[in-house]
């Protein structure tokens, strides 16, 4: 029955062409046989790499009475939600308005026309508690339709106008002007993240996601607020500890998963995904080259923060490690290697499919790895986590970063567990490439590249750019295909405005790239297109330029807006970041052209929202805070001389890790002389100051 999906590009779809449900792909057709049966639509969405997804799969649709069911009453969707994020964004707002919560697989029922009259997220083969089975639930919503259609016709369109209610305040947001200067909002933010952060790291209870960028933006009160350094520095390091040792961090083979399921950050939900490694990636280059800052100066935290700098630097460099070794496509000499959407938490172990198999242990196999390690861990150093759902697997993770005496025992046990891994099934890789993604990693690498001196992670990104560009970019339409599979865009599939934002910062952040002209004359055709995505009577900036029939009646007609934070930034503030960005670089290599004046009050109005959300929400709003304080900030770009390569090397890390273009007028003194440094705002630049001491004293308005 799954001859409609088999051949699919989506690796998610093809994992349920097996099955007996009569699967139809997004898209008019599945409607239309909707309307012409006179049946509703079950639409399933979710992900390839996802868990629950799985464990839904094989209770229930696996099933030849669940797939009897839904075929006889139903026209059944599977859903690739990263191949359609505005039909996942959609249906996940009526799912939170019906039921609260949100999450994957989402289970949305819906009219022939696209309106939503039910909905919730995974459901189980038996009844748990109050939560009805699969076959319960296909049994009551199969009766309502057939004896009470009226009032589910009623309750769609009552969705419909409380989404478009929801829409059109979402579009309010971006209106908003602050009274409090950005100063003030990035204190009132940095106080709420002080106050939120949990003994054992994180904002929030179990389950413990990253808040990256929230941690990103913490790093400026860190750095430029001297009176609240010390408090803001010990809340960040908290969390970033706990993410780096813990469980989240994969310690074998680099990279993060998702989340942890646990209070403190011991057990992980073991998907890994690409936007959450771009993310840590960059947070772990910015707190190694700020943390080793404020060790360098002598503080109350030095210990600490040299520790926490030491341990970031390594995760940094194992997530870009992983990047390269796990979700780099193709083979080596092969054009157009671009980053894979993900690796599946789950993978096979003695002929089921369990999560985490690949990546947990029995006791016994940890103490055969010691034994053929021939050591002995230090006492205290590692935390073994049960896992609930595979009794007798246990996770691994660190209680603190090894001592430097430690180091060899450490290395050499997690090389034995490495070599147990290789024998097990890896987990599979979603081979899809997306756009905006890979923006994100490309940006991260190219950072991380310049602030850890590390060449090769520069390499990779250019590497990575030019393979989005080459397969995704259309040089006669001048769009952007959101998604790729084997080389080959995906066809109608024009990317958001967060692929468009995301890939643009990736193209600006090549800095260091001997195309860096190239890179960024194609940011600015990636940011030129972007602009059809304002709507012309508000300016607001819409996810995409059109929706399709559906989603567009179960908006009522209200575009889609993007304004908060998730586990990406807002598309919104990406934009205003990309715009920002664009300018600054223009500005700092000399032209100041009245394009480059629109694009900055353009990113300051799409970012307001930042400071005057600070204090409510600034999780929520950590990127467009970010732009703000770095539209506000005294110091916009520098133009620096003289000084010793480590000098300017610092210089170069300090300035990037805050938003600050730094450009160089000659090249490294071979004998000390001082650096200078000049400051600039926008047209004005003002005397040097020599030093970077003296240069991080200007910027804390000392």
């Amino acid at each position: 029955m799954g001859q409609r999906i088999a051949a699919s590009s989506s690796a998610y779809l093809r994992q349920h062409s097996h099955q007996l449900v009569d699967w139809w792909p997004y898209g008019d057709e599945a409607f239309e046989q909707a309307r012409l049966r006179d049946v509703p639509v079950m639409l399933s969405i979710g992900y390839a790499a996802c868990h629950w997804c799985h464990v839904m799969s094989h209770e229930s649709f696996d099933d030849p009475a669940v797939a009897g069911k839904l075929n006889d009453h139903f026209v059944a969707i599977k859903v690739d939600r990263e191949e359609h994020p505005l039909v996942d964004d959609t249906y996940m707002m009526a799912t939170q308005a019906l039921t609260g919560s949100g999450g994957w697989p989402m289970t949305i029922f819906t009219l022939p026309d696209g309106r939503t009259f039910h909905a919730g997220t995974y459901y189980p083969r038996e009844p748990r508690g109050k939560m009805p089975s699969f076959t319960q639930l296909l049994d009551a919503v199969h009766q309502a339709w057939e004896e009470r259609r009226e009032g589910l016709e009623e309750q769609a369109d009552m969705l419909a106008n409380h989404l478009a209610e929801l829409g059109t305040r979402q579009g309010t947001l971006l209106n908003l002007a602050s009274p409090t200067p950005v100063a003030e909002a990035l204190a009132a933010a940095s106080a709420h993240w002080i106050a939120q952060t949990k003994p054992e790291g994180g904002f929030t209870p179990a389950p413990k996601f990253p808040p990256s960028w929230a941690l990103k933006t913490l790093w400026r009160t860190v750095m430029l607020e001297p009176e609240h350094s010390a408090e803001a520095f010990n809340a960040l390091a908290t969390t970033v500890e706990a993410m780096l040792l813990g469980g989240l961090h994969d310690h074998l083979s680099g990279g993060f998963a998702r989340y942890c399921v646990d209070e403190h950050w011991a057990v992980p939900h073991f998907e890994k995904m690409l936007y959450d490694n771009a993310g840590l990636l960059s947070l772990c280059a910015r707190t190694a080259v700020f943390a080793e800052e404020l060790a360098v100066q002598g503080t109350n935290q030095s210990l600490r923060a040299a520790q926490l700098a030491q341990l970031a630097r390594q995760a940094a460099l194992d997530t870009a490690d992983f990047l390269y070794a796990e979700l780099l496509t193709g083979a080596g000499g092969e054009p157009n290697r671009a980053l894979a959407a993900s690796l599946d938490a789950d993978s096979m172990r003695a002929g089921k499919s369990v999560e985490g198999a690949a990546y947990t242990f029995t006791r016994e196999e940890y103490s055969e790895a010691l034994n053929r390690a021939d050591v002995e861990l230090p006492a205290g150093l590692v935390r073994l986590a049960a896992v609930a759902e595979d009794p007798g697997y246990f996770h691994l993770s660190l209680t603190g970063a090894p001592a430097d005496d430690q180091l060899e025992i450490w290395n050499a046990f997690k090389e034995q567990l490495r070599t147990l891994r290789a024998t097990r099934e890896r987990p599979g890789r979603d081979e899809k490439i997306i756009a905006g993604w890979n923006g994100l990693a490309i940006e991260a690498l190219a950072e991380a590249g310049e602030l850890l001196a590390n060449p090769q992670l520069g390499e990779l990104a250019e590497r990575v750019a030019t393979a989005i560009w080459e397969v995704h970019w259309d040089a006669r339409t001048k769009t952007l295909s959101r998604v790729s599979f084997a080389g080959q865009p995906a066809a109608g599939n024009e990317g958001t405005l967060q692929d468009y934002a995301a890939l643009a910062l990736g193209f600006l952040a090549l800095d260091q790239s001997a195309e860096r002209a190239t890179w960024q004359e194609r940011a600015v055709e990636l940011l030129d297109r972007a602009e059809s995505f304002l709507d012309p009577e508000t300016g607001i900036p819409r996810d995409t330029v059109s929706l399709d029939a559906r989603l567009s009646k179960q908006r009522s007609n209200i575009a889609p807006v993007t304004v908060l934070d998730d586990a990406i930034p807002a598309a919104g503030a990406l934009y205003a970041k990309a715009l920002a960005r664009q300018a600054l670089q223009s500005m700092a290599e000399g032209s100041f052209a009245a394009v480059n004046a629109v694009q900055f009050e353009r990113a300051g109005k799409l970012s307001a929202h930042g400071s005057a959300l600070a204090g409510e929400a600034p999780t929520q709003v950590a990127t467009a805070l970010e732009v703000q304080s770095v539209l506000d900030s005294s110091v916009h770009y520098v133009n620096f001389t003289g000084g010793s390569s480590e000098e300017r090397l610092r210089l170069r890390a300090i300035c990037k890790g805050l938003g600050i273009e730094a450009k160089s007028t000659d090249k490294p003194a071979k004998d000390v002389q001082s650096l200078q440094i000049q400051p600039c705002r926008m047209e004005l630049c003002n005397l040097p100051v020599a030093g970077v001491d003296a240069f991080l004293q200007l910027l804390r308005g000392r």
